[in-house]
């Protein structure tokens, strides 16, 4: 009799063991969401950006009262040469005929794009395949290659009535600063340039415009400067 009631009992236990092995094929909750990459933030900083500035502009040179929008520029150029002295305007056409002097020509038009600031980027290869580029948005910013190159900004308007047609330096440059011209200059180590380089002009309103340093927004246009002429 002790015989049965502990075969019974064996197999009870045997019966109970295999139920408790079961697996619940429901997914486990989890509590904390998984963390967000750092590629994952910066595709919804893509997906989630919208530019609506619509300022127009364009590199131009002027000729008495007459601006001639430009996107090329080739020479032969050596160490210290002034590659140019281009002005910017807040348009897309091919020719303009000022009735009224550039400066103010320039701060009359700009007034239709309030908030809206100006910038360039430099950009070009070296021959030993480091690609170079940075952002010219102040008067510092523009000798950060002057081995290479020196940029030069200028605020026509503010230079009216000067004797001297003098760039902007820090100590003169205030959020009221209008960059109304550019002008370039090669530095000692220019033979180490790969030709072309290309110069860009934008407008910006704030730091959105801007994703790992380079300017993204609808308001730019490039100039491709072709270096002894090859391009």
């Amino acid at each position: 009799m002790k015989q049965k009631i502990l075969i019974i009992l064996l197999f009870v236990l045997f019966i109970v063991g295999c139920q408790s092995k079961k697996i619940d094929p429901s997914p486990k909750k989890i509590d904390k969401e998984a963390p967000i990459s750092q590629e994952d933030k910066k595709e919804e900083i893509i997906e989630t950006y919208h530019d609506e500035n619509i300022t127009p502009i364009s590199f131009y040179q002027l000729n008495g009262n007459q601006l001639k929008k430009i996107t090329m520029i080739s020479g032969q150029y050596h160490s210290m040469d002034d590659l140019f002295l281009l002005q910017v305007f807040p348009s897309q056409e091919e020719v303009i005929s000022l009735n009224e002097s550039f400066a103010n020509a320039y701060f009359h038009e700009y007034q239709k794009y309030p908030n809206i600031k100006v910038g360039f980027s430099l950009s070009f290869t070296l021959k030993n395949g480091e690609n170079v580029f940075f952002n010219i948005l102040n008067p510092d910013q523009a000798m950060a290659k002057w081995e290479y190159f020196m940029a030069y900004l200028y605020d026509d308007y503010v230079n009216q009535g000067k004797s001297f047609y003098s760039h902007i330096e820090n100590t003169n440059y205030t959020d009221s600063t209008l960059f109304t011209a550019i002008k370039l200059q090669c530095g000692g180590y220019l033979d180490d340039v790969q030709s072309p380089v290309t110069l860009t002009v934008f407008t910006y309103d704030s730091e959105d415009d801007f994703l790992d340093g380079k300017y993204r927004g609808n308001s730019q246009a490039s100039l491709t400067i072709c270096m002894n002429g090859i391009c």
